[in-house]
């Protein structure tokens, strides 16, 4: 799944790099778009992958993400994979993601970014900083040991994505994610991934921080 606003430069590089047989079918889930990122899609996308376009309800990741659950057959597949549209993350590693599940090991599986010391080069140091930070308050408050809390690469088993809630709206869904995945008593996998400097503009800000953070303390005490 590729939920998009804008990325009309990004996209058609994650297309590109989206391979078969380990992807057979793209659902890009659109905030509605005012460039041309829905053209450049249908345009760059390999003739032997399918793909479908679902435009989303409200504004948001997580609006994005909530529209994908409530308009998907998630019996499909038994494996589903999310990533940025904007080519900060490489589909070519979506054969690694999805080992754990196809092998037990995971229910849901977080790329790790900062495994590598090329992020340092891709992200701002106040990004860097804030998503140590937002990690470290999410082993903290939910004794679990993420790597990378804001990564936008995941790999989902059909079975969590049929018993998760989410609520989140915006950019706080990847923390939503994980406390769902830890409330619920999924097993959680990390992967270590690729990340390169994002195509196009930034959408995250750093208020955004305080969103996150407080999706965090919500879904733990409240």
């Amino acid at each position: 799944m590729l939920p998009t606003l804008n990325e009309e430069k990004g996209i058609i590089k994650v297309m590109e790099a989206v391979e078969n047989p380990v992807v057979s079918e793209i659902v890009l889930i659109d905030g509605y778009s005012g460039d041309n990122t829905i053209i450049n899609a249908k345009d760059s996308v390999k003739k032997t992958i399918e793909m479908s376009i679902m435009f989303q309800d409200g504004q948001g990741k997580g609006m994005a993400f909530q529209s994908f659950l409530k308009n998907t057959d998630l019996d499909s597949f038994d494996t589903y994979v999310m990533l940025d549209a904007d080519h900060t993350y490489d589909p070519r590693e979506i054969r690694k993601m999805v080992y754990p599940l196809a092998n037990g090991d995971a229910d849901v599986v977080m790329g790790d970014r900062f495994y590598s010391g090329d992020v340092k080069d891709a992200m701002s140091p106040e990004y860097y900083i804030g998503n140590m930070l937002l990690t470290l308050a999410a082993r903290l408050m939910y004794f679990k040991n993420p790597k990378d809390l804001c990564t936008g690469y995941w790999a989902f088993s059909k079975e969590f994505l049929k018993n998760v809630k989410i609520k989140a709206k915006g950019f706080d869904l990847e923390a939503n994610l994980f406390t769902e995945a830890v409330k619920k008593g999924f097993k959680i996998a990390t992967v270590p991934v690729t990340y390169k400097p994002r195509i196009g503009c930034r959408k995250l800000q750093t208020y955004h921080a305080f969103t996150i953070l407080w999706r965090l303390v919500k879904e733990r005490f409240l």
